[in-house]
């Protein structure tokens, strides 16, 4: 949902696709960088104007490159595959795509799935969050984060709104795959083009083109040849695996071409095995979040402007329709909408209101 007015935020969506390919030269954990240009106003930035915005995919060590390295260039030193970040001379100033606290909530789409009911996919939800967060990090530690569930919810859109509550949710697509048919799963998270702060994510599934419970056959009787899979369709992957995948996404992890990952671009061989993570995935969880104890009973998973159980278009516009996190304003501020090449969002409203996008 896009606003009248700009302030120093642009908002923008990055769609991380579980098990589907990007190209990358990577070795190692990745995590996606957003860049400004120096040269560009805040509100050139915010009209999305060519070469004020980028991003790209940037792989351990989460460095910057040498005050000597060319923005597009590769760095000297191993492991010779990322890209300059801003040395003094480069007009790009980048961040991290991460969030900037330490407890997130998230919820589910009242809606479910034919295929799991409720408490089996909070169950899993739950315990993929938990593989991530139980983490042995390197010198010690698990990663500084906790997840808390919100309960169910009624809406089952992916989308960010501005001037209302949120929801981080995980939600299903039975009936169409309105995405890449080749995608089991989409993350897609909306961050600051400014400083790379998540302030949203939320979780598709693709039960209308895969076989996710395998006790469970796809319904192909119920639904019209419009079902989005084309040629993809009926395959069967491992639930469990492709949510502790997903989370990784929703933390703020990309792919990486590490053999064995649980971030590996595309799953093979025995799926079961990639329920668990491998010390490349730690290494990057424990990046993003650096070892802290965190009471997940005594921190605050209320989104950035509130939270609620409703889409935006059934919110009244305006003020916070649930308590503001702590730091937070009693509205939100304007943020305008940005689409960047390969990263956009759809925004769809399920229940009666007009398409729109960011």
């Amino acid at each position: 949902m896009s606003s009248p007015a700009l302030d120093r935020f642009t908002v923008a969506a990055l769609a991380a696709a579980g098990i589907a390919a990007w190209p990358s030269s990577a070795r190692a954990y990745c995590v996606t960088e957003t860049c400004v240009s120096s040269e560009c106003t805040d509100e050139e930035i915010g009209q999305k104007k060519p070469g004020c915005v980028t991003s790209y995919y940037r792989c351990d060590p989460i460095e910057t490159c040498p005050s000597t390295c060319q923005w597009g260039q590769a760095c000297s030193t191993p492991p010779n595959d990322k890209p300059c970040t801003s040395p003094p001379e480069a007009k790009w100033t980048c961040s991290t795509i991460r969030w900037n606290r330490t407890c997130m909530g998230y919820a589910i789409d009242d809606d479910g799935s034919k295929y799991f009911d409720l408490e089996t996919i909070r169950r899993t939800v739950d315990e993929a969050f938990a593989t991530w967060a139980n983490a042995e990090c390197p010198g010690g530690g698990k990663p500084g984060f906790a997840v808390q569930y919100m309960g169910e919810v009624s809406c089952g859109d992916v989308e960010y709104n501005v001037r209302a509550g949120n929801a981080n949710v995980f939600t299903f697509r039975d009936a169409r795959w309105p995405r890449n048919p080749e995608q089991i799963a989409l993350t897609t998270q909306i961050f600051s083009t400014v400083d790379g702060e998540v302030y949203n994510a939320d979780v598709e599934m693709n039960t209308a083109c895969y076989q996710l419970n395998p006790d469970i056959a796809l319904d192909r009787e119920s639904r019209g040849d419009d079902d989005g899979c084309g040629s993809s369709r009926g395959s069967r992957h491992d639930f469990l695996a492709v949510v502790t995948h997903e989370m990784g996404h929703f933390l703020g992890l990309s792919h990486t071409k590490h053999a064995g990952a649980t971030m590996v671009t595309s799953f093979g061989g025995d799926e079961p095995a990639f329920r668990s993570i491998e010390q490349d995935d730690i290494n990057g969880i424990c990046a993003l979040f650096p070892p802290a104890e965190i009471d997940p009973m005594a921190c605050n998973p209320i989104p950035r402007h509130g939270f609620s159980p409703e889409c935006g278009a059934e919110q009244v516009t305006g003020c916070s329709l649930a308590a503001m996190p702590r730091g937070g304003g009693g509205c939100a501020g304007g943020l305008g909408g940005l689409s960047a090449a390969a990263i956009a969002m759809a925004a769809r409203r399920r229940r009666g209101g007009r398409a729109s996008a960011t």
